[in-house]
């Protein structure tokens, strides 16, 4: 079962998705091997690759994904489909940034799909926003929102500054 998330409301704000966002979406098919989606990051030098499946967008694998996934490999050449997180969450195209950080923190994720209407346009990513609000005070703030529990009551950040 996939589980699509989406914020789709209209709001206005100082900055919206639709000036930042990036318009080219490169995707791969369920049926990929590892190896080709890593090469396919490596080439685009990204980190986030969503899957489809007869035109459907059914999941997303990260270079995260791909990572924790070497242990259980039997090949280089195995489909991404058991890889992928199925829960895609997206936001609509003319969503504030605020509302886009809203959801990364909720859903625990640095990407987000663009949607308009019932199509898929573009890409949002943390580092997008980062790298156009320049605020360095939305680092910090961001960080705090994806810290986790450990067993100890410690903080432990799941977001580090390599790779936003």
């Amino acid at each position: 079962m996939h589980k699509i998330y989406c914020f789709i409301n209209n709001i206005n704000g100082d900055y919206m998705i639709k000036d930042i966002m990036s318009k080219k979406i490169i995707f791969s098919n369920i049926d990929s091997s590892i190896k080709d989606v890593s090469s396919l990051m490596k080439k685009n030098n990204i980190g986030f690759i969503p899957i489809k499946e007869n035109d459907k967008y059914v999941g997303v694998i990260t270079d995260r994904d791909i990572c924790l996934s070497i242990p259980t490999l039997k090949s280089l050449n195995d489909s991404v489909k058991s890889y992928i997180s199925n829960n895609i969450v997206c936001i609509g195209v003319n969503e504030t940034i605020e509302t886009a950080l809203k959801l990364m923190g909720k859903y625990k994720v640095k990407r987000l799909l663009v949607k308009e209407k019932d199509n898929t346009i573009g890409v949002l990513s943390l580092s997008d926003i980062l790298n156009y609000t320049n605020d360095n005070n939305l680092i910090d703030t961001y960080k705090s929102i994806f810290y986790i529990h450990d067993n100890q009551n410690k903080f432990i950040p799941e977001v580090d500054d390599f790779y936003l």
